[in-house]
Order: structure tokens, then C-alpha cells, then sequence
């Protein structure tokens, strides 16, 4: 059994195998390919996609598509930024700062808290780069909506998380996304990392593929037969589940022990030195 997630400013849902699909679709909001996101960017050279945190100075180390100065953020970046600083307690599960902490770079900037990222000086924008509560709250809000959609179509169908065998992610997030992020801030289920696959832009090239070959456009025919389309405006249960979303990683963070026991054992850490 297969979970198909094409991930963008909507985001298209399947379930199913050679047999039987069932899909839906939902508004996830810019917020994965940079938009709606004050620095966010699409993948392209000085886009910062990876970060980390020094566990003591609580200053980044960051990476930028092309290894050049920073302009801004991808979507893989901001993933990642707001699950390491969720495990860190940079942040709460409803992404706000932690306005205790000894660093300079977490301040206040008309009315809105942020976290500097890069300073004037570094980047080619001659800006800082800051991800405010702002971005964290629409980057929420967007897995949110992923996240309940996947729960939704598996409840409509009579099926649970623990049965998907395989999880096919596509969009256009960078080079890459990090699996164990996306799960972090409960954009995707807590799952082996082995059973997900990431395929970029999938519509890109299914297009692509379309274009040079007839045999895949009579699949595309075979396929859109096999598929019930369920609309999740009129699934009651669609608002519970997003409602519970709106935290990281989730409501009810048991759903997410790998991640539970992250938080706890740096909360341990810390309250150790």
C-alpha cells in the first residue's frame, strides 16, 4: 500500500495500489516553495538549505544551494530550520521563541519575534535574514493541512497509517528534503525513513514523460479510471484532524515518539549543564 504526496502551494494526495487509488487534494499554502515566508525563496543558488544549531552559543551553521552567500530560504531549509530549533527549544510545539535564551539573535522587530539567521553583512541582500513566528506559524499551518489531509483519505477508505508499506514525496522543495525533519515538525508520519521516496518535481516530469512517449499517456488514462476523487470540504472529520496539526509536531505528540524522546533527552541535556 503506497501514500503519494505531491507537495506545493496545493497538495494533491493519493492512496492505493495496481488495483485501486483513492485520492483528494488541499490548500497547503505557498509556504514549501518559499512563499508567504518573509526571506523564503524558491530552490536556486543562495537558497539556505540546510541548518544547524551550536548547542551552547545557539548560532547557525547554514548551507546554501551553490555554496555561496545567503539570499534567502527554500523550502527544504525552513523545514529544517523549524525542527531543529522545535528539538532544541529554540522554539515551543506552537512555534514561539523562547525569549530566555542568551542570544542576541532572538529579538523583537516591530511587534513580531525572529531569529536572526544571517547577519547584514553575510548575505547578498545587504539584509538580515531572519525566520520570524510569522513564517513558523504559515509553515504550521501548511503541514498542518497536508498532514490531516493524509489522515482524512485513510479514514475514508477504512484504512490506518500502520498499513502504508511505502510513502512517494514530491515537490519542490531543493535537492533534497530531510525525512527525519518533515517528520519532526509532523509533516509527514512518524515512519522508516527507508520506505520514503523522494522524487522532486513529479509533475515536471510526468509532463516530461508524457510528452515522449504514448505508452505513458494510455497509462495516464488506465490510471485516472481506478481513481475515486473524495473532497475534503465535505468530510467533517478534515477540521478535527487539522485543528490537531497546528503544533509540532501534533496535539497529541505520542503519535511522534521518535521525536518525544529527541525533546526530552535535550531537555535533559540542558538541565543537566
Amino acid at each position: 500500500l503506497t501514500l503519494f504526496l505531491d507537495i506545493g502551494t496545493n497538495a494533491e494526495i493519493v492512496i492505493g495500489n495496481k488495483d485501486w487509488l483513492a485520492c483528494t487534494a488541499c490548500s497547503a499554502g505557498p509556504a514549501f516553495e518559499g512563499g508567504g515566508i518573509e526571506f523564503g525563496m524558491r530552490a536556486a543558488k543562495g537558497a539556505i538549505e540546510d541548518f544547524s544549531l551550536d548547542p551552547v552559543t545557539y548560532d547557525p551553521m547554514l548551507l546554501t544551494i551553490g555554496d555561496v552567500r545567503p539570499k534567502g530560504i527554500c523550502g527544504s531549509g525552513l523545514i529544517i530550520m523549524v525542527a531543529v530549533m522545535f528539538e532544541m527549544g529554540v522554539i515551543n510545539n506552537r512555534g514561539k521563541f523562547n525569549q530566555d535564551l542568551d542570544t542576541d539573535r532572538i529579538r523583537e522587530k516591530n511587534g513580531v519575534w525572529e531569529y536572526v539567521l544571517v547577519w547584514k553583512d553575510e548575505t547578498q541582500i545587504g539584509r538580515d535574514i531572519a525566520l520570524s513566528e510569522i513564517d513558523i506559524d504559515n509553515l504550521i499551518r501548511a503541514k498542518g493541512a497536508v498532514y490531516s489531509g493524509c489522515m482524512t483519505l485513510l479514514e475514508e477508505v477504512g484504512m490506518s497509517m500502520d498499513m502504508i508499506e511505502r510513502i512517494i514525496l514530491a515537490g519542490g522543495f531543493g535537492s533534497y528534503i530531510d525525512l527525519e525533519k518533515a517528520m519532526t515538525i509532523g509533516l509527514l508520519p512518524e515512519i522508516d525513513a527507508e520506505k520514503v521516496i523522494f522524487i522532486g518535481n513529479g509533475s515536471l516530469m510526468g509532463a516530461r514523460m508524457s510528452c515522449l512517449t504514448n505508452r505513458i499517456r494510455q497509462d495516464v488514462v488506465e490510471v485516472t479510471k481506478k481513481m475515486t476523487n473524495f473532497e475534503l470540504s465535505e468530510t467533517p472529520s478534515y477540521m478535527d484532524y487539522y485543528v490537531a496539526a497546528m503544533f509540532l509536531p501534533h496535539t497529541e505528540i505520542e503519535k511522534f515518539p521518535r521525536v518525544k524522546q529527541r525533546v526530552e533527552e535535550w531537555k535533559e541535556a540542558v538541565a543537566a549543564i
